[in-house]
């Protein structure tokens, strides 16, 4: 199953990555559509333990270091935080970050 069809609930996916994963599943999907780069269940595992290693993420898909994930696809980025009404240029795109009320952690 490729990365537009995989949900992040999908039971081949590392059970840190059903939980937490939606960053790292987001930049996942956004090197799809830079690079034209299918990944499947297997893939997005094998770069979990990929990038834990590299110190690019923490066990728990906390994102260490957004621009190296990218860097390594060979996409050139660069993250900054905005205030909640920036709009993004032609040329960017928006990972955004939100809480939700009586769920552990941001999504």
């Amino acid at each position: 199953m490729l990365i537009n069809k995989i949900k992040q609930d999908n039971r081949t996916l590392r059970p840190e990555i059903q939980k937490w994963g939606c960053y790292f599943f987001c930049l996942h999907y956004y090197t799809r559509l830079f690079k034209k780069r299918e990944f499947n269940a297997y893939d997005i595992n094998t770069a979990y333990y990929r990038f834990i290693g590299l110190g690019y993420i923490k066990s728990n898909c906390f994102i260490i270091n957004p621009c190296m994930i990218l860097n390594y696809y060979e996409i050139r980025s660069s993250v900054r935080y905005e205030s909640l009404n920036y709009l993004g240029a032609a040329n960017e795109f928006e990972i955004s970050e939100v809480k939700i009320d009586k769920v552990n952690g941001y999504h």
